[in-house]
């Protein structure tokens, strides 16, 4: 591989090419970013600024080479696409009718809907789980929670050879693995992933939420369920970085909540503000990762006979909110009321 190019600089986007664009330099790769005008135009001169979420002042200015038009870019040999999985047939038609079917993609979305749609365009496909929160605060700045880190897997199509030397790439800008049962650790990241529809509801970032037990059910009660949906799917739990033990969060889904409140607290400071809520309230969209995410948990639960319904209930309830314009938060008192 000689060309690199990360398709889209959002929250992503943006702290993967900053890590990874070192690496390249070292190993004498050509990488490059794509996004819109105004935002490669902001990058070519200002470079892309990182900052970790607890260190807001210490920050760091990494300078990148983006383009806005395929047409002027050096064909890539590997592209990462850092976009949402809403946008993933448009852009990979317009990737494919550019560069063919050959060329190596690395998908970095939540879910799994990408493994059902990158195989209609290209050959080889690696998806990766980011197992970090990010946000971007304007064009090609952007903060982050921690550094990875990232799991990558493949469901064929590519040699053990191409794996391998795409995650030592990654692996010399952030820490990154490739676990022996890729599907588990995706849907296991999925599970974490449901809470994002809540956070958006109430506004997280916003509006603290420490001191509500109504918050605190709703929240390990979402993601209890989602473990039990999974197991009875038949996938395992994956030890992806820093995230709750599934052990941990069907304790919390179970016991008392003054019981698990300590480890709650501590779970709760790392929740940043998530993808989903950057769509609906930041940028003041519609498209979200609702289906994506939420909708396949719920499909998975119909399929598999279990009972769901903290899940539904926050699914049906977004549904209706996140179509309205402009959005607006909805109180926990509100919230649990209507899922009682």
């Amino acid at each position: 591989m000689k060309n690199i190019m990360i398709f889209g600089a959002g929250a992503i986007g943006a702290t993967v090419a900053a890590w990874l664009k070192e690496s390249a330099d070292n190993n004498h790769l050509n990488f490059y970013v794509f996004d819109k005008p105004e935002v490669a135009d902001h990058i070519n001169t200002q470079g892309i600024e990182t900052y970790l979420g607890e260190t807001p002042q210490q920050r760091t200015r990494t300078s990148v080479t983006a383009y806005s038009e395929l047409d002027k870019m050096p064909v890539p040999d590997l592209i990462i696409l850092c976009i949402k999985n809403y946008s993933l047939n448009a852009v990979s038609q317009l990737l494919q009718d550019k560069y063919g079917t050959d060329v190596i993609i690395v998908a970095l979305q939540n879910g799994v809907e990408n493994q059902k749609v990158l195989p209609n365009y290209f050959n080889k496909v690696i998806y990766g789980v980011v197992c970090f929160n990010a946000w971007v605060d304007n064009p090609a700045v952007v903060g982050y929670q921690k550094k990875g880190p990232i799991a990558l897997g493949h469901k064929g199509g590519l040699s053990s050879s191409e794996l391998k030397e795409v995650a030592e790439l990654f692996n010399n800008g952030v820490e990154t693995n490739t676990p022996a049962n890729f599907d588990d650790a995706s849907h296991a990241k999925i599970v974490i992933n449901l809470t994002n529809s809540l956070t958006t509801l109430v506004a997280l970032h916003q509006n603290d939420q420490s001191k509500s037990k109504e918050f605190q059910k709703l929240l390990t009660t979402m993601t209890y369920e989602g473990v039990k949906v999974m197991e009875a799917a038949g996938f395992k739990e994956s030890k992806l970085g820093g995230m709750p033990s599934w052990t941990l969060i069907k304790a919390a889904g179970i016991l008392p909540g003054f019981l698990t409140r300590k480890p709650y607290l501590k779970n709760l400071k790392k929740m940043v503000i998530s993808s989903m809520a950057q769509d609906i309230i930041v940028q003041g969209g519609h498209a979200s990762e609702l289906e994506t995410i939420n909708g396949y948990v719920l499909s998975l639960a119909d399929k598999y006979k279990v009972n769901v319904p903290v899940n539904q209930a926050i699914y049906k309830l977004c549904k209706s909110e996140f179509s309205k314009s402009p959005f607006t938060p909805l109180s926990v008192e509100k919230i649990w009321e209507s899922v009682r």
